[in-house]
């Protein structure tokens, strides 16, 4: 094996190392949300709130992909190579597809800040009925620092005293009529936040793209020069 199909084979396997602890990482964040703050994600719509359940299988399938491409590097095995480099591929695709749709969902902001109004005024009237909602509510307050669906005068049109959760200190009881209590609603601060948080994850996912295509072309070029390499020993 030469000089550069080496430094290939330890770059390909230092990468999908970052790749697996990458997945890992996924999967934990994914774990944390959906029994920590699950409550929290029920007051987003069905799609928002299916991110954890996506993100322990994103991380589940990229883990995988990472040890297929170790392995692969270590053992020099040009099938788990292109296997590896076959799945990122696959990914690649339908990560710019979901890509795609995901923008074209959140470009339509009228119809997004729509959806996202309509789930926390339906979590905010079932409060008294319901102790999920209820909860749900509570902790949204506490976790964005909002209250009610547009402000504290949500509480009082329906005579209700403003709770705990709507106060910047959570431990005193506080008027809705002082400055203690945070004056932002909750659907508002929610779609800033969404819109904030997709950025990013736009960023993050677009980096990804682009290694998981340097990745694949590595993967190809260091199986393809390892099937040659043992063509070279058989024929010499």
């Amino acid at each position: 094996m030469g000089c550069a199909t080496g430094i290939v084979k330890y770059l390909v396997f230092l990468a999908n190392l970052l790749f697996a602890l990458a997945g890992l990482a996924l999967i934990i964040i994914g774990i944390l949300i959906k029994f920590n703050v699950s409550e929290v994600t029920k007051i987003l719509p069905t799609d928002f709130g299916l991110a954890p359940i996506l993100s322990i299988i994103i991380g589940a399938i990229v883990f995988v992909t990472a040890f297929l491409g170790c392995c692969g590097a270590v053992k020099e095995s040009t099938c788990m190579l292109t296997t590896y480099a076959i799945i990122l591929l696959t990914i690649f695709i339908l990560q710019v597809a979901i890509g795609v749709y995901a923008f074209l969902q959140i470009r339509d902001k009228p119809a997004f800040n729509k959806a996202i109004e309509e789930n926390v005024r339906k979590t905010f009237d079932n409060m008294r009925q319901s102790h999920e909602a209820n909860e749900t509510m509570q902790i949204t307050q506490r976790w964005l620092k909002c209250c009610g669906v547009f402000g504290p005068y949500d509480y009082e049109d329906r005579s209700e005293k403003v709770p705990v959760s709507c106060c910047q200190n959570i431990n005193v009881q506080c008027p809705s009529t002082n400055n203690e209590v945070h004056t932002e609603g909750c659907a508002p601060k929610l779609q800033q936040e969404l819109e904030k948080s997709s950025k990013v994850i736009g960023g993050v996912a677009i980096g990804i793209a682009v290694i998981e295509i340097v990745g694949a072309i590595f993967g190809l070029c260091l199986a393809s020069s390892i099937r040659n390499s043992y063509r070279r020993h058989i024929y010499a």
